[in-house]
């Protein structure tokens, strides 16, 4: 076995998914912790207790070591959860106050930062990203904010699968090269997650606010909201309460076995990922946002959620669920109950129901845990009609 893995007992011919059981049974087992919910005074909703149950059955399901829960309805939070193990090593069982990665759904933070500048009237989305920076290829010119924003540029991409820079670890000679590759499709003309598009934001919010973007984020919304435990941070920082990360991987005789995790995230690449904080703080921020303690006005919050369409009219996103992308908020649009649903890592969740007056968070720590994929369901304890996605 190598360092840093922690054996899953083999389960013979049984499918993944109870392996996946299997492990997390094992794992949690070995701390004789019971997964009980360190519940605050505000949480006294009467669906508190089956939506724990629920989560609990996902974590075996999912072999998920420890997560974090917020339910917040008609501006109030009204559950917080926090279940198994915020370290396997150490036996540290998750509370309230552990913290955990966010990756992706920092991107919603860049896009109210942009709003911000937008109602400050720096900023026009729909302007060429050449009004603002110099010296760009010349078929990148003509690609606006907002394509920018909701990852339709048709820009290459900076980093691999792997979240790696083109050259690894050198954040001016990958910008250099990322700049001598061709279009991967015209503006507009579809939708592809890509990373070049944060790192062009970033040097455009740096520019127009005249100070670094994670100095902006940590004054104009961290501070305004309150939000002492939050902060980019990454695997080489000492952080009061962090959760480790952790990652299934195959050891090649159909057992599982669980790795642990470090990322570590180059500078360009924070307009993107790096902010880590709790599901109590992250719920508090979207009750900021929607009560126009971040964003000034109503129009400013419809812009930040509203998808960008396509050159032919339509929308895109991540699938038929994830259906649009906003200002770095991907969207569920539908019939009814629309919302704002951003993932992060494969292993948190951020839904928002503007219509329902409801949001949901769920962190883990266990990349590939793909709480996305169960938000709705979360969701559906609350609305009335609304349990599986589509």
């Amino acid at each position: 076995m190598q360092r840093g893995q922690i054996a899953v007992p083999a389960a013979g011919r049984a499918k993944p998914g109870r392996l996946l059981r299997a492990a997390c049974v094992f794992l949690l087992g070995l701390a004789s912790l019971p997964l009980q919910a360190e519940v605050s005074p505000a949480s006294q909703a009467p669906q508190a207790a089956d939506v724990e149950r629920f989560l609990q059955a996902q974590m075996q399901q999912r072999g998920i070591p420890g997560l974090q829960v917020a339910v917040v309805q008609h501006g109030k939070i009204v559950l917080l959860g926090a279940y198994g193990l915020a370290s396997l090593e150490h036996s540290v069982p998750v509370t309230d106050r552990s913290v955990f990665a966010l990756n992706s759904i920092t991107k919603a933070f860049t896009g109210v930062a942009g709003m911000q500048l937008v109602e400050a009237g720096k900023l026009d989305l729909d302007a060429p990203v050449s009004r603002y920076l110099d010296g760009l290829p010349a078929a990148w010119r003509a690609i606006t904010v907002r394509q920018l924003f909701s990852h339709v540029s048709g820009l290459p991409d900076i980093v691999d699968d792997e979240l790696r820079l083109l050259v690894d670890g050198d954040d001016e000679a990958s910008w250099a090269k990322v700049q001598t590759l061709p279009l991967e499709a015209a503006p507009g003309a579809r939708f592809k997650y890509n990373h070049t598009n944060y790192v062009l934001l970033g040097k455009i919010i740096d520019k127009l606010a005249g100070e670094p973007y994670t100095q902006l984020i940590a004054e104009r919304q961290f501070a305004v909201v309150g939000m002492p435990a939050t902060g980019y941070y990454d695997a080489r920082d000492v952080v009061p309460n962090i959760a480790r990360t952790y990652r299934y991987v195959g050891a090649g005789d159909g057992a599982k076995k669980l790795n642990t995790r470090y990322e570590v995230w180059a500078p360009s690449l924070l307009t993107a990922t790096g902010i880590n904080t709790t599901a109590e703080e992250l719920a508090r921020w979207t009750i900021a946002l929607q009560q126009g303690r971040l964003l000034h006005s109503e129009t400013a919050l419809k812009t930040l959620w509203t998808p960008t369409r396509l050159n032919d009219g339509s929308a895109a996103g991540f699938s038929r669920f994830i259906n649009g992308y906003a200002i770095g908020w991907p969207t569920a649009e539908r019939a009814q109950h629309r919302a704002l649903i951003a993932g992060g890592g494969a292993r948190a969740a951020l839904a928002v129901y503007p219509d329902d007056e409801l949001t949901v968070v769920i962190l883990t720590n266990l990349l590939g845990a793909s709480p996305v994929q169960f938000v709705d369901e979360v969701a559906g304890f609350y609305i009335p009609g609304l349990r599986k996605p589509d």
